[in-house]
Order: C-alpha cells, then structure tokens, then sequence
C-alpha cells in the first residue's frame, strides 16, 4: 500500500516517520531527509529500468514484425490456404485475450522484475519452435502462446512505465512504445533472405498472331527472370525466329491462315501458371528473435543484482526537491468513469484490430495483388515500420509541447488520408504513391495507440496493471475475429478488401474518439460551472 508522510514522501511498504530506503549498498534516504547524490543515483536507477523494459519491447517488436513478412512461408510449412492460414492471427489475439489477464495480474501480485524476466523468456522461447510447427494445430498453440506473452508484456510495459514515472510518464510512454517498432524495422531486413523464393513450375500461355493463335507451356524459371515478360501487355516485337529459339516449348497445335499470316506478335496472354517455392529457412531469423529476448531478460537479472528493487524508488518531481508528484484527481463520478474506459477501450480495439490486420496482411497483399516479389514486400513492411518508429519517436517530443486531444486527432487524420492515397495508388497502378501511402499509414499509426493509453490516465482514471489487462482484453476479444473476416473476404471475395477494411476502421475510430472528446468537454464545463 502506498502512504504519502509528514516529510511529504510517497513509497510502497512504508511507515510514516520510519521511511528508510536503501539505494546502492548503505546509501540511507532517512525521514525525508534528501541529499543530492542519492536522488541522482535513484533517478538513474529508474532510467536504466525503463531502458530495460524499452529493449523487452525492442524484442516483442522484433518478433512482432515477423509475422506479416514470413506469413507466406508459414502457409507454406502448414499447406494451409489463406482463409485457413489467416486464424494464426486469430491464434495471436486468442493468447492475448489471456495473457491480458495474467499479466495484469501476476504485475500486481507478485515480484515485478520476475515476471518481466518470465514474460520475455517465454516469449522467446516460443519464437524458437514457431518455424517447426508442421502441422497447423502446432502452429495455432504456439501462435496462441506468442500472443499471450506479447500482450503480457505489452501489458506489463505500460504499467509499468506510469507505475515509474507517474505524471512524467508521457516521452517515457512513447519511448517505451517507440523502441518497439524499432525491432519491427529490422526484422523484415533480417527474415528475407531466408524466405522461400517464388518459381514457375508451368505456365500455360498463349500468343495471338495475325489470324494466328500459339498456346505453348512455360519452363520452370525463377519469377525474377520473366517479369518484364510476363507483366507485359501491350504489343511486342518478339519475331517468331527469336520465340522458337527461346526457352519457351511450343505445345499444342498452330492453327493459321497463311494468307494473312504475319511473324508480328501482336499480344502474349497468360492463361494458367502452377507456382512452386524454394527451400524455407526462416527458422534463422525466428532464432535470433529467440537470442534477443534472453538477453532482455539477462539484463534485468543485472540490474536487479547492481541496483537491487526500483520499485521502492519514491518519485520526485526534480533531483533538488523534496516535493512528490501529486496524485491527480480525476472529477468523473464512477459510472462515467466506467462509460470512458468503455468507449476508450473500443476505440483501442478498432486501433489494434487495424494495426495488426495492415501488418499481418499487407505482405500477402502485395505479392498476390500487385504481384511484387517477397523482396519488395518485405521492403514494403520495413517502410511501414521505418515511418512507425520515426512518428514514436517524434511522439516523444511531440507530446510536450502539443495538447494530447490534438495530437491524437492530428494523427487520426494521418493514417485514414494515407489508406485513401493506398486505394488511389492500387486503383491507377501508381507504385511510387503506394510507398508514399504505406509510409503515411505508418507514421499515423504510430502515436494513437500510447496517446489514447496517456490521455486516459491523464483524464479518466489511474492506470494499474489490473485496468491494463481489462483494457487489453479488449483490444485482444476484436482482433481475435477480425483476421479471419479479412482473411475470408480478401481470399473469397477480392484482395482489396484489405483496404476497405483498413479504411472502415479508421473513420470508426476517429468518429468514436471524437465522441469522446465532445462528451468529456461537456462534463467538464458542468463540473467547473458547479464549482
């Protein structure tokens, strides 16, 4: 339990008058009785934690941002189609509903520096056994485990940076939240050259000639080494001396009228293609997420044995001060107070069912509808994450000096004109503007998620590892169903669903929190006009 003391102190575990905290082998901090050195030391101990909880996110982010780009080779080693395929993201969500609630709970409960050692441990070992799951059933439990410790620790995270830092908390919170995307940037660079490469096992196509028709089947060739070929369909000048030479094999019959024949190709159409992959090695870059989270973990066994328990730390305002950070009060009744959090939490959902549907599908997408190589696409993620970890780390300056309503709304404007520029691109083939689009969504992206989490305890109500996990619950209950809608819709229905569906989120989320802004400046102009 927390007491605030006569010498204006706050700490857990303390009795008024005796506070007595420990800080680098006999160095006493005594009945408020502060001397520089000693602050200093203590703030340094809490700077190193937090750096320590941003490299746990460092590595949830670097395993996080494999699943999109190597989710075509995970196909691949299940057979499983894309409707089928797309439950692993289910799986995820599934986990994280779970690993809500014990992170929230097993943070308040039990000895904090161990559960973040245990969170991230696990997380990597699931890491390591994910690429040799053959068969599907072991694919969904191992992805279902993921995403329990990945909400564990999300969870954990950002409580505990508000636990920390209180009402500093902001640049930390997006710091915290920064570090993460920018393990998700390298990860794809580091996952594609051990990705499956794409070759034509057959292909039927045929050639129309003046009056003339040639259907003939394509040798096995690597995609790289045709696409200017097979992307093209305006007429060509390939003579019918240089297709006979070629690598191509005439296969069925040449019907003509050789008195109109001309040796002019006049249009080359595919009619059927059979694609095989190479050799999968993604077990490499699933191992190295692996190494990454146990060092994580090793470094706060460090810290605990130089340092010993941050969390006895009180937390002052500045190292020559004796004053704390006041509590702050909030002046919601507890019904409304409930009515936030719920609206709030919705809005976080359509948020991460967003994010990780973009994410988790955006590679299918532009190898299957733009027909990009894995290359490309894999650049493609890094952009989107390159433009996320720039726009959270902006977020950390950013939210300063600019009121937090606005810089929400700011970047809610952001991600939905960047799927609006995404539809165009995709519509008139612009590739350039797809970069451009895909970039833009990921700057927008980027601030929401930790600003909403910030303005919530800034405006509603105290954030605790119990309100974390009931507010990740949330965010875990949404996205669990939604990939296999997008799935569904982008397998059966068209790839373009994709979009549509990133853009149907956006203005729900936006119109949700705009609601909420109008409905809370209301209540707060009764509550000061009462007073």
């Amino acid at each position: 339990m927390e007491k605030t003391c006569e010498n204006g102190v706050t700490a857990e575990n303390d009795e008024c008058g005796k506070f007595i905290v420990e800080i680098d082998d006999g160095i006493k901090l005594k009945d408020g009785e502060i001397n520089r050195e000693v602050e200093t030391r203590a703030y340094r101990h809490r700077f190193i934690h937090t750096a320590c909880v941003c490299f746990s996110m460092f590595s949830l982010g670097w395993r996080n941002g494999l699943v999109g780009p190597t989710f075509p080779d995970l196909r691949l080693i299940t057979n499983e189609d894309l409707s089928t395929a797309s439950w692993l993201f289910t799986a995820i969500s599934f986990g994280g509903l779970i690993g809500s609630v014990c992170g929230g709970f097993a943070y308040d409960r039990f000895n904090k520096i161990a559960v973040f050692i245990c969170i991230v441990s696990g997380l990597g070992i699931v890491a390591a056994v994910a690429p040799w799951c053959s068969h599907f059933a072991a694919m969904f439990i191992v992805h279902a485990l993921h995403g329990g410790f990945a909400s564990a620790l999300d969870t954990a995270a950002t409580a505990d940076v508000t636990a920390i830092w209180r009402q500093k908390a902001g640049p930390f919170m997006q710091a915290v939240h920064g570090i993460f995307s920018v393990g998700a940037i390298i990860s794809p660079f580091v996952s594609e050259p051990y990705m499956a490469k794409k070759i034509i096992a057959e292909s039927k196509r045929s050639i129309s000639l003046w009056n003339t028709s040639i259907s003939y089947l394509e040798s096995s060739t690597p995609v790289s080494e045709f696409n200017s070929f097979e992307t093209s369909s305006k007429p060509s000048n390939y003579s019918l001396g240089t297709l006979l030479s070629s690598r191509y094999s005439i296969a069925e019959e040449v019907t003509s009228n050789f008195s109109n024949f001309t040796f002019g190709v006049s249009n080359v159409s595919p009619e059927s293609s059979a694609y095989n992959y190479g050799e999968t090695y993604i077990y490499i870059p699933y191992s190295i997420a692996t190494f990454v989270c146990f060092i994580a973990a090793s470094f706060y066994v460090a810290i605990y044995f130089i340092y010993g328990n941050v969390y006895n730390l009180p937390v002052y305002i500045h190292s020559n001060t004796k004053k704390t950070i006041p509590q702050r009060e909030y002046f919601l009744s507890k019904k409304m107070k409930i009515v936030f959090t719920i609206l709030l939490a919705l809005t976080l959902t359509f948020y991460v069912m967003s994010e990780r549907s973009f994410i988790g599908f955006l590679m299918t997408f532009i190898i299957t509808e733009l027909g990009w190589s894995k290359a490309r696409g894999s650049s493609a993620s890094s952009a989107f994450w390159i433009a996320f970890a720039t726009g959270r780390l902006s977020g950390i300056i950013i939210v300063k000096y600019v009121h937090l309503s606005i810089v929400i709304m700011t970047f809610f404007l952001i991600i939905t004109s960047g799927a609006v520029l995404l539809w165009l691109a995709v519509i008139y083939g612009i590739n350039l503007l797809i970069w451009i689009s895909v970039a833009i969504v990921g700057y927008g992206m980027s601030v929401i998620f930790a600003s909403i989490f910030l303005w919530l305890s800034e405006n509603i109500r105290k954030l605790t590892g119990k309100m974390a996990s009931v507010l990740f619950i949330f965010f875990s209950s949404g996205a669990m169903v939604f990939p296999i809608l997008v799935g569904h819709l982008m397998d059966k229905v068209s790839q373009m669903w994709f979009i549509y569906t990133q853009l149907i989120l956006f203005c729900a989320m936006c119109s949700l929190f705009i609601f909420v802004l109008v409905l809370f400046n209301i209540l707060k102009k009764r509550h000061e006009t009462s007073k």
